[in-house]
């Protein structure tokens, strides 16, 4: 299935958008990084996933988050980090088996209140925190806490996502933003017996009204942090933590992933600001 969203996104990509892009960063030797998201990755969806995985490591140079922030990158192809949100079961027993296969870092961001949880529970958190209506044949349900274990002692990165997947930016309390960020750490870092570095924002919600939510980031030991909205991530240039990603799904087609993993969507992103700066301007004109 191709969303509205997408066609622009596609029409883009074909039109060489992307590549011309690409080909202007090499010349100027920069070396920047995309970073894709991905969810839950049902069995279904696995042929589709691995397809996608494997443009990836045919295409760009696929990087850890750790060779980011330590600049391993390279200035020939786009470097891009796979990353994964929430603690799916499937990560599990349909990811880590490909990722594998295809020799592929990877970071997972788990939100530890969905770890270890009864089948109950578990459709319970998915309703009330995650938004979604699992059914038996969609879902199948969080990780376990060998599970959260097993990532990490096959060498994938395992990052935080709060306790509760709360929308950081609605929480009024700074005690209990804190609480999430800093608990959420804290147990993770218990079950793997190592270090949480890396933060990923749940619904992409990183402005408060209030709190500087990268201060409390950086105050609860978090070395960076991933937001949900698209562009290129520079080294030193882009802060720390608000690194871009480009939301991704295991059931998208193979060229709508292809044309967003390489960047078509800022396109479409650039033109629809400025379609608002030119209503905005219009609207002053008409009231002057």
């Amino acid at each position: 299935m191709v969303y509205r969203q997408d066609i622009a996104v596609l029409l883009f990509y074909y039109l060489g958008y992307s590549r011309i892009r690409n080909l202007m960063l090499r010349f100027k030797g920069k070396s920047v990084a995309r970073f894709v998201v991905f969810h839950d990755v049902p069995p279904e969806n696995s042929r589709g996933f691995e397809a996608s995985l494997r443009f990836l490591k045919r295409h760009t140079n696929v990087v850890s988050l750790d060779d980011f922030f330590s600049g391993r990158l390279s200035a020939q192809r786009v470097n891009v980090v796979i990353t994964f949100d929430d603690g799916y079961k499937s990560w599990v027993t349909n990811v880590l088996p490909i990722l594998k296969r295809l020799e592929l870092p990877g970071t997972f961001f788990i939100s530890s209140g969905f770890v270890g949880l009864t089948q109950k529970e578990q459709s319970e958190f998915m309703r009330s925190k995650l938004s979604l209506k699992p059914t038996p044949d969609s879902i199948i349900g969080g990780l376990a806490v060998d599970d959260v274990k097993k990532l990490a002692e096959e060498g994938f990165t395992v990052g935080g996502h709060t306790v509760n997947h709360y929308n950081l930016a609605k929480i009024p309390d700074e005690a209990e933003l804190r609480y999430e960020i800093a608990e959420d750490k804290q147990r993770l870092e218990k079950i793997i017996g190592g270090k949480v570095e890396y933060f990923a924002y749940p619904f992409g919600a990183f402005q408060h009204p209030d709190i500087d939510i990268p201060r409390l980031l950086r105050e609860s030991g978090y070395k960076g942090a991933v937001t949900t909205k698209s562009g290129f991530n520079d080294l030193g240039v882009t802060h720390p933590y608000l690194l871009h990603r480009e939301i991704t799904y295991a059931s998208m087609s193979g060229s709508v992933f292809k044309a967003r993993a390489l960047g078509n969507y800022d396109a479409v992103s650039f033109l629809k600001r400025q379609g608002k700066n030119i209503n905005t301007l219009e609207r002053k004109q008409q009231k002057a």
